[in-house]
């Protein structure tokens, strides 16, 4: 059974925040259920736009020093990590309220789901996108204990190259099977799937400036890599990929992609989904 402990650091928009507890309760078991892995104790944090921005940093930033030193990287290949680490810290200050919820791992490696309930009130979501935003956060922590935290190196991981992850398509994966999760828990819970980017009708004027002003710093070459969210392809396609496995093959089998990166598909793979059922076949042999 999952034990959801509740740490309040926020006071801003109790409406939104009242909500949270209860839903996480029926998110924890229904999310077990579709996902077949386990969860775990988990700390749901409330927090402010600042201390969300201030956490998500210090994540990258430990994996970024991590990278530097078991590779002995050299002063130049150092500063290069970190002039990325301010350019998507500053692009974060400029477009928070598009998203309301991350997993995060402190700074013993152990994940953290962070809510912003300042997000959710300037795009005016209620009860249904927090049990879909809860959904997606409580598959990353699930992804993260059932890898032992190597899908998060994987991920966070700013030098891909040296860590022999050139070839894992590792957001299509987390996003994709996020997602997949999150429309399973949501159908259960709601009789629903709920979408990602609907209007809601009750969008702050402070959040439409800010979609806008984002959409528009997206189509910039120079600007669209700064933002250290995945893209929404990354999200579609690996949707459409993790369905396909687990359609072919049942959530069994799909789970031993958590047991080893070498089993994490390839950017090949995520267009062609057979492949990797393949590869997966010649590994239960071996």
């Amino acid at each position: 059974m999952t034990i959801c402990l509740i740490r309040q650091e926020t006071d801003l928009h109790p409406e939104v925040t009242e909500q949270i507890g209860p839903i996480a309760e029926k998110v924890a078991p229904a999310l077990t259920e579709v996902t077949g892995l386990p969860l775990g104790d988990l700390l749901i944090r409330i927090v402010d736009h600042d201390t969300f921005i201030t956490n998500a940093m210090e994540e990258r930033r430990r994996v970024f020093a991590r990278d530097a030193q078991d590779f002995d990287l050299s002063i130049e290949a150092t500063r290069t990590l970190h002039y990325r680490l301010e350019t998507e810290e500053a692009e974060l200050h400029r477009s928070w309220m598009g998203g309301g919820a991350a997993t995060v791992t402190n700074a013993a490696y152990e994940p953290e789901v962070l809510l912003v309930p300042e997000a959710f009130h300037h795009g005016g979501h209620g009860a249904e996108m927090l049990t879909k935003g809860i959904a997606q956060e409580f598959a990353h922590v699930a992804q993260h204990r059932a890898s032992h935290g190597q899908v998060v190196l994987a991920y966070n991981t700013g030098r891909p190259d040296l860590r022999g992850f050139s070839d894992f398509a590792v957001g299509h994966l987390l996003h994709g099977h996020a997602e997949w999760a999150d429309r399973q828990v949501t159908r259960m819970l709601l009789g629903r799937e709920v979408e990602l980017g609907q209007p809601t009708g009750r969008e702050t004027p402070e959040y439409l400036a800010m979609s806008q002003a984002f959409v528009e710093r997206m189509q910039d070459p120079e600007t669209a890599p700064a933002h250290p969210a995945a893209p929404a392809e990354t999200h579609g396609e690996g949707l459409r990929w993790v369905t396909a496995i687990i359609d072919s093959l049942g959530v069994e089998s799909f789970n031993r992609v958590w047991r080893h990166t070498r089993l994490g598909p390839t950017h090949r793979e995520i267009k062609n989904p057979d492949l990797w059922v393949q590869r997966l076949a010649r590994d239960i042999r071996l």
